[in-house]
């Protein structure tokens, strides 16, 4: 069937599924050509698979280059993740885990769009990401940012998720349980959620260095460029690419190195105004000192369906950009915890939470606030009257009852801002001779009172419609006012604010 020219604007493209996976884990022999498309720049470097991993070796000579890219094409929402070593980290190489746009027609990459981590200089323990957009220069973090170390005693595990709104960038330890050590995010620049995506080790004897900070006049007229910790020596040469507002330091330049941040460029003549678009690179044109072997043990890819629930809910881990929002309620009790019941502001606009925590929220609630139900955490709503069950308190007679004048506890003082509250007693005076008073204080002041006669064949219930309610953090206590009595009292109530 002939096909004609693809138009992205309004052409609808027809993809394989909804929801991709591809997993290579580099167990077999040989390297199957069915996922996997090699091309190489030079004949210096060699690939093979030794012992479950695919190893390249990636000799010397400046410009060599293999490049490793799945067959399969992905869509956005797309998660990648690399579990690889390198035998060292030196300048004048340069490793590419990368997302790279394709042409859905004929499958090969069209430079538009990328999101790539890039291994290069000499920490095992550093890396730079990029994102591309819209067939512009690539956006690199300016410095080497922290990742799990690519030495060879271990594996560093590098991700890459690249949604619609984000693209982030992760690393964790092979093999562990633990959230991720290292999370990194852009929001610029990010790919294109519209297209295609192939997945691609490129692997590279050159070194590019992003970062240029500033692009001005030595003062003698030639171009200076300043890139903290560039580490070249007078009379290396350079590749520079991609800096905007002065032309003239676009190209191959020896240098002369003023100090470790600022360097000459040879035979140029300052012109323009530098603009930090952060896409300027700049590369020394000589490889690596000695051959490095880079090894990569697995390489796992997913798009689309599995991915919307997963990227979007963070799969509880220690990126704060990818969590959920929640509101966490200070428990009442070690018992059943209720949710629930925040008080927020109903003056116009939007709601806004004004209080959290059972003991907080019932001050909250003054004119023009309201407050939501309140429930248990199996989703019982609190129904009971007075307060929830985790508030109330009881207390229990003492054995041969109250024979004195003094104050006896009924429930000791609460927190600060909490109230004590009775909402029922019995009561009883088995004395055979001697009558009493009772009262009820709310601390020192009597609030409730009653005459007791003595000889008393039961006890009487007493129930309060409207509970006895003792002030913020104060005892509530009862008392006879006459000794030699034996009054027996059970009282029950709630603690709230």
């Amino acid at each position: 069937m002939s096909v004609g020219a693809y138009d992205a604007a309004s052409d609808t493209l027809k993809v394989s599924s909804g929801g991709r996976k591809f997993r290579d884990s580099f167990n077999a022999a040989l390297l199957d050509p069915a996922h996997w498309e090699v091309s190489a720049t030079g004949s210096g470097m060699t690939l093979g698979l030794v012992d479950g991993a695919l190893t390249i070796t990636t000799g010397t000579t400046l410009d060599d280059d293999i490049l490793l890219t799945t067959r399969q094409r992905f869509a956005i929402p797309l998660r990648m993740m690399v579990a690889l070593n390198l035998s060292q980290r030196v300048a004048g190489q340069s490793v590419w885990l990368e997302l790279v746009s394709i042409d859905p027609l004929t499958n090969q990459p069209d430079g538009a769009s990328c999101a790539a981590w890039r291994l290069d200089g000499s920490s095992a323990t550093g890396a730079n990401y990029e994102v591309q957009a819209a067939g512009a220069p690539r956006l690199s973090t300016g410095a080497a940012v922290a990742i799990p170390s690519t030495a060879s005693t271990g594996w560093s595990v590098l991700e890459i998720e690249a949604g619609q709104e984000a693209c982030w960038f992760h690393g964790r330890a092979i093999d562990s349980t633990a959230a991720r050590t290292h999370s990194y995010v852009r929001h610029q620049q990010i790919p294109d959620p519209d297209a295609l995506y192939r997945w691609r080790l490129r692997v590279r004897n050159r070194q590019i260095m992003a970062g240029i900070s500033a692009v001005a006049d030595n003062g003698a007229g030639a171009i200076r460029l300043t890139r903290s910790s560039h580490g070249l020596t007078t009379g290396d040469v350079v590749t520079v690419e991609n800096v905007a507002g002065v032309p003239g330091a676009n190209g191959v330049f020896a240098v002369t190195v003023i100090d470790t941040a600022n360097i000459d460029l040879i035979g140029t003549s300052f012109a323009g105004a530098y603009v930090n678009t952060g896409w300027a690179t700049l590369s020394r044109n000589a490889g690596p000192a000695t051959s490095t072997v880079v090894k990569l043990q697995c390489v796992s890819l997913g798009d689309q369906v599995p991915l919307l629930a997963e990227i979007t809910a963070g799969r509880g881990q220690g990126a704060a950009g990818q969590g959920l929002g929640v509101n966490v309620l200070g428990a009442v009790a070690p018992t059943l915890t209720p949710v629930g019941g925040q008080a927020r502001n109903t003056n116009g606009g939007v709601p806004v939470l004004v209080a959290t925590g059972l003991s907080a929220n019932p001050a909250a609630v003054i004119s023009g606030r309201g407050v939501d139900l309140q429930a248990t955490l199996i989703g019982a709503l609190v129904v009971k009257p007075y307060a929830i069950p985790e508030a109330d308190w009881q207390y229990a007679a003492p054995a041969g009852g109250i024979t004195t004048s003094s104050d006896v506890v009924l429930k000791a003082a609460a927190a600060a801002g909490i109230r004590n509250s009775v909402t029922s007693i019995d009561v009883r005076n088995a004395h055979a001779t001697v009558a009493t008073e009772v009262v009820i204080k709310d601390g020192a002041t009597v609030i409730w009172r009653q005459l007791l006669p003595a000889a008393m064949a039961a006890p009487v219930e007493i129930l309060f419609p409207t509970p006895l309610r003792g002030s913020a953090a104060t005892a509530m206590n009862i008392a006879c006012i006459t000794p030699g009595a034996q009054v027996y009292v059970n009282a029950q109530g709630f603690a709230a604010s």
